[in-house]
């Protein structure tokens, strides 16, 4: 049987306490001197668990609204692409992080060094 964690032991402790023995001290401990050490990491824990359910919720709207931005800036580059004064080979387009046209390798690759590429070899 797998050992149970932390928080599990403790919540469990907490509740037997409760139920079984509410006016009992142990460990020089009273029922509520245990939830006041308890609380710190009970409560660091729920804020664990409580952000990790607000990014869930928060991953599943940015997936959920990105195919509609990607239309905005596809629309977007393709505008700027096609604007006689920005052109594909315009400082804005590279500063949106795009390859100019005019930059890019043709993908010309010669016979002579294709066949050693495709062999592991080359230059």
């Amino acid at each position: 049987m797998a050992q149970k964690d932390l928080n599990t032991r403790v919540i469990e402790i907490i509740d037997a306490w409760e139920r079984m023995r509410p006016h009992k001290s142990f460990f020089g401990l009273t029922l509520d001197g245990f939830k006041l050490k308890a609380k710190p990491y009970l409560d660091a824990r729920k804020a664990i668990d409580d952000l990790a359910k607000q990014s869930t919720q928060e991953a599943s709207k940015r997936d959920q609204a990105a195919p509609e931005l990607q239309l905005v800036v596809d629309g977007v580059v393709a505008s700027v692409r096609g604007d006689p004064e920005e052109t594909q080979n315009g400082p804005l387009y590279a500063g949106m992080g795009y390859v100019p046209k005019n930059q890019r390798s043709t993908g010309l690759v010669r016979a002579g060094t294709a066949g050693k590429r495709a062999e592991g070899g080359g230059d």
